[in-house]
């Protein structure tokens, strides 16, 4: 990467993806300053500022999709301040990737480690994320009152631990990689599809608080939690102490949403996991690796 501010995709792109924002060189230079205040100030509402000596590499990756806004960051560490500018108001979800974070928002602050996610609110003036050392992180920002349409506790949550499943987190860190690399380009409807699927696995991090409603409007995510739900039976389907409270606490809901997701499947809780026992065992007995194996 050349010294300075540049760009680092073709303007012409066709593509909802904005080009990657990078800058490398001396953090007290002209330059520098161009770029943190051309780019940085204007386009994402935060002042990036080094943190420690030496030489600045950093790059910002933005994706602009209904309702939805991503950003992946890199390179040295770095700390993010929220100007408070943000139109959308946007509330948004944090995943450290490969590097540790700090968060601070308000009178709440909070470390992640890699992996971890945690809420952020863009209209905090002042609020900061820094990326402690040589690494990555997205963010996925999601207009507040869609957010709080279906998370009415999400402002709640800002700053705070969120305990989430570890498939539920692997796939948003996976969908939103990929979102990153490969963004839908200008087709409206594959904008909104994929926008709409961000939104779900935020709702899943979060906590809906809205089972009922969610379930009798029969949407995606009631089916994506659903899907999650029965993953996770599969996966531990040798654990003697699998029940349907463990699996509604691992999954942030109540048995009685658990419950009523297999009834509308025509099945209930016990029924499934034993079923999917039976065809384990089956899978098992039936394998030429297990014959020396006593049944």
């Amino acid at each position: 990467m050349s010294r300075g501010a540049e760009r680092m995709a073709d303007s012409d792109v066709e593509t909802n993806e904005l080009p990657q924002i990078g800058f490398s060189g001396e953090q007290n230079s002209p330059a520098y300053e161009f770029w943190r205040e051309e780019f940085c100030r204007r386009l994402i509402a935060a002042d990036l500022a080094p943190i420690g000596p030496g030489p600045v590499r950093h790059s910002v990756t933005p994706v602009l999709l209904p309702r939805v806004r991503m950003a992946g960051g890199g390179g040295t560490p770095m700390r993010y301040t929220n100007l408070g500018t943000d139109g959308d108001e946007a509330l948004a979800l944090v995943l450290a990737a490969s590097a540790p974070m700090h968060m601070v928002m308000n009178d709440r602050t909070h470390d992640l480690a890699p992996t971890d996610i945690c809420l952020a609110d863009s209209t905090i003036e002042g609020g900061q994320i820094s990326q402690l050392t040589e690494g990555s992180f997205n963010t996925i920002l999601v207009n507040r009152k869609t957010l709080l349409t279906l998370c009415p506790n999400a402002e709640d949550l800002v700053g705070r631990p969120l305990h989430v499943s570890p498939e539920i987190k692997s796939l948003l860190f996976l969908y939103s990689d990929l979102v990153l690399r490969h963004p839908p380009g200008r087709n409206a409807l594959a904008q909104n599809a994929v926008a709409q699927h961000l939104i779900d696995l935020v709702t899943l991090c979060l906590g809906s608080g809205r089972d009922e409603t969610e379930l009798a409007k029969g949407g995606g995510l009631a089916a994506s939690r659903f899907e999650a739900m029965k993953a996770d039976i599969l996966a531990r389907l040798g654990d003697g102490n699998l029940s349907l409270g463990q699996i509604a606490q691992r999954h942030r809901a109540s048995p009685r949403y658990v419950q009523m997701l297999f009834e509308r499947a025509g099945m209930t809780f016990s029924e499934f996991v034993l079923e999917q026992r039976l065809l384990y065992a089956h899978r098992l007995l039936a394998s030429p690796l297990n014959r020396a194996r006593k049944v």
